[in-house]
């Protein structure tokens, strides 16, 4: 395995503190780009509240971090995008749109699997939106092979987004939500209805991709914050992995979940997934892991012809309830020292993470020091680790009290 840091010319953006992780990092065939915000040299946020003009400016940073790996947009098979808006749920999908009209500008047909919700805010104010992706190169590039399966759900608007893609024995699989051929939301208020939908959705993509549930490695819940299923009274994070538990039997994947708003009026959730098809697969099970929220059948981490997948670490306690409630330094440490035993359990360290997404919560005034705050522990717990990494506010995460959770991706 061959890990590498591509530097950034010396115009590129900049967090305004400087930060331990990279902006792009290639293994094998497979290049990590991190967020791409819309920020300059010196930190400072361009065309703060101009949705379009961010999203242009995102867009040619990704490009640029993607020529300096020697690869273009058309070589990006996963694009995650995390956009802010605050308006009314029957204005979004128009904003979806003029955003995503300016996208349509960048992204080649086919395009790839693609993930886009609406979250809370950015590390720094007037930041709208925050792009990551997955790029291949090499032979892999050239041998994908994309999946489409008849009577899927469709966007509103024409795009070139992709359901899914196979890339040897990898299948990516984009964000499922419970719409239509014509992107209208269906089963408005039935969440148990919603969630089955978006499994078929995902067991179609993999069965045209000769694969199944069993080999998922990791699935992405983002579901709609601050809501409770009429049905049962349980709030949806709950709700949507005790029905998630039911549909993925025993294969145990890892699992991680925050709360964010959805695209089109009605949706209650969207879960994106990876799955590798492989025989020396291995769910991780670290020696005292402490609590998790994910119900047991999930798994701390699963590692599958060498690639390891974390689910995400909150310092949750085994009663259910927050260590060191309101202290966000001190749930940073322990959410890194978890993500840290986890890769243990696989030979690994926090040395190896090539990708690491976080997930913070926090009030308008908070957000941009704590990002700063676990960005300096980061350094001070693992300073030879220099993964790719996104970081977003979210709306609330799976647990009260929980400020920060960590996911991420290894190499070993």
């Amino acid at each position: 395995m061959t890990k590498e840091i591509i530097y950034p010319g010396a115009d590129a953006w900049q967090w305004k503190e400087q930060t331990p992780f990279a902006q792009t990092v290639a293994v094998n065939d497979q290049v990590f780009i991190s967020g791409q915000p819309a920020l300059d040299s010196t930190g400072a946020v361009l065309n703060p509240g101009d949705i379009a003009a961010q999203t242009r400016n995102v867009f040619e940073n990704m490009q640029q971090r993607l020529a300096e790996a020697g690869l273009g947009l058309s070589d990006l098979i996963r694009l995650n995008t995390y956009y802010v808006f605050n308006g009314d749920d029957a204005d979004a999908t128009r904003y979806w749109e003029d955003m995503t009209r300016v996208r349509l500008e960048y992204l080649h047909d086919p395009g790839p699997a693609a993930t886009a919700v609406r979250i809370k805010g950015m590390p720094y104010a007037g930041q709208l939106i925050q792009i990551d992706g997955v790029a291949i190169r090499g032979e892999s590039s050239r041998n994908r092979r994309r999946i489409m399966p008849d009577g899927s759900w469709d966007w509103s608007i024409p795009v070139p987004l992709s359901q899914g893609w196979k890339v040897g024995n990898r299948i990516f699989i984009g964000g499922q939500i419970s719409a239509d051929e014509k992107g209208s939301s269906v089963h408005v208020g039935d969440l148990e209805a919603q969630t089955r939908n978006v499994y078929r959705y995902i067991g179609s993509v993999l069965s045209h991709a000769g694969a199944s549930f069993k080999d998922v490695v990791h699935i992405k819940v983002c579901f709609k914050y601050n809501s409770r299923d009429p049905a049962t009274g349980m709030a949806f994070a709950k709700r949507i992995m005790e029905i998630s538990k039911q549909l993925v039997g025993q294969s145990a994947p890892a699992l991680t979940a925050f709360g964010v708003d959805l695209l089109y009026p009605g949706l209650d959730l969207e879960i994106d997934a990876m799955a590798i098809v492989a025989a020396d697969r291995q769910t991780l099970s670290p020696a005292d892991p402490g609590g998790q929220y994910q119900p047991e059948v999930f798994s701390h981490g699963v590692r599958a012809a060498g690639e390891i997948y974390v689910a995400g670490q909150t310092a949750l306690n085994s009663d259910g309830r927050p260590l060191s409630a309101g202290d966000f330094s001190a749930q940073c440490k322990v959410v890194f020292a978890r993500v840290d035993k986890v890769l243990s359990a696989a030979g690994a360290s926090l040395a190896d993470v090539v990708k690491l997404n976080l997930f913070i919560v926090g009030a308008d005034d908070e957000v941009e020091n704590s990002f700063h705050r676990l960005s300096r522990i980061w350094a001070d717990m693992c300073p030879d680790g220099h993964p790719a990494m996104t970081v977003v506010r979210v709306h609330e995460l799976a647990k009260p009290g929980l400020l920060i959770q960590a996911d991420c991706i290894a190499m070993k």
